[in-house]
């Protein structure tokens, strides 16, 4: 179950645990909510930049 709370001004939502492991999502993960024409919300893993200035390839 997803849950949407507000947190000092923010809304977050907690991801499930079978989820987060099945993606390999880790703290620190950066996701991007993408809403379609429909309505239908994705969620998408953004590429991490690496210190160098690159993308790091999964």
């Amino acid at each position: 179950m997803v849950k949407v709370v507000l947190n000092n001004g923010q809304y977050k939502i907690t991801i499930p645990k079978e989820l987060a492991l099945a993606k390999g999502w880790t703290a620190g993960t950066v996701l991007r909510f993408i809403e379609t024409p429909e309505g239908d919300v994705i969620l998408r893993e953004m590429p991490q930049i690496s210190q160098t200035g690159g993308r790091k390839r999964k």
